[in-house]
């Protein structure tokens, strides 16, 4: 990396970077695929629910006090699994749109967004073994305007369950982060970059050295497209802290974190945390 991650990552929790994998036009096209998407008829997104997935990807909405947006999840496309634990159930297909070309730029895009999490990890620590397969998950994410174009939340306040995720976002503006100091500050668009933000698996394994980056997104006149990537554990992975645990989730057990049953307990349960959000 070009710069101190590791003092970036201490002092502010999200920063931005520039990687060969993703110059200007690489982030331009990763973009239009998710406009592509959010594009197609209401009847086309919602046949891709992701209520009929038995691994949690496809297509929602959600329009209440926190959220104001739709969403579709991508990750490993992969033959479900043959039995094993509940969190076994989280892998599996994607579900696609029809386009001929979509599922396979789609995999490549999180196939690279991948090398470059492990290389901004591996500057964190060593946290990601070479051959550990990590739970990954792209969101395209597409923030309505809000009606009458009076600011409100697009996603309330809340930190990420992952060792970091990585974003790519348009130019309208709107998601704001909180440093360790405690100040909110605006995560202005640069393009051709990617934002990245530290998550609580990260806070968890160091005891606290790093702390998980609370963010927001504030919608108004404008609606917003934005893709973030989650880098996590695997699911069969162990984590140990080092050092106190601090607050990860309060639907956690005590230590060691066992990721793949506690990702179940998020998704597959739907218990979260009101302590962080």
């Amino acid at each position: 990396m070009a710069f101190d991650v590791r003092r970036a990552a201490r002092e502010e929790g999200c920063f931005v970077i520039r990687h060969p994998l993703f110059p200007p036009e690489r982030c331009e096209e990763t973009m239009a695929l998710g406009r592509r998407f959010f594009s197609l008829p209401t009847a086309e997104k919602k046949a891709l629910s992701i209520a009929g997935s038995a691994h949690f990807r496809g297509y929602s909405e959600m329009k209440n006090e926190r959220d104001w947006r739709e969403q579709i999840h991508f990750g490993r496309e992969e033959r479900a699994a043959d039995g094993g634990p509940d969190y076994r159930r989280l892998l599996g297909p994607n579900r696609w749109p029809a386009e001929e070309d979509w599922q396979a730029r789609v995999l490549v895009v999180l196939r690279d967004l991948e090398r470059v999490g492990r290389e901004v990890v591996a500057e964190l620590g060593d946290f990601l073994p070479e051959e550990e397969t990590p739970y990954v998950l792209l969101k395209m994410i597409h923030y309505h305007a809000s009606p009458g174009g009076t600011a409100r939340p697009g996603v309330a306040a809340h930190v990420d369950f992952s060792w970091i995720t990585l974003l790519l976002q348009d130019s309208a503006g709107g998601l704001e982060y909180r440093t360790p100091a405690g100040e909110w500050r605006a995560a202005t668009p640069q393009p051709g970059t990617i934002l990245v933000n530290l998550g609580e698996i990260l806070q968890f394994a160091t005891g606290g050295y790093y702390q998980a980056t609370p963010h927001r997104v504030t919608t108004g006149r404008q609606p917003r497209l934005s893709m973030p990537f989650f880098l996590s554990p695997s699911l069969d992975r162990v984590v140990r802290p080092e050092g106190a645990a601090g607050h990860v989730h309060r639907v956690l057990a005590d230590a060691p974190l066992h990721f793949g049953e506690e990702e179940w307990k998020r998704k597959g349960l739907g218990l979260w945390c009101g302590t962080c959000c």
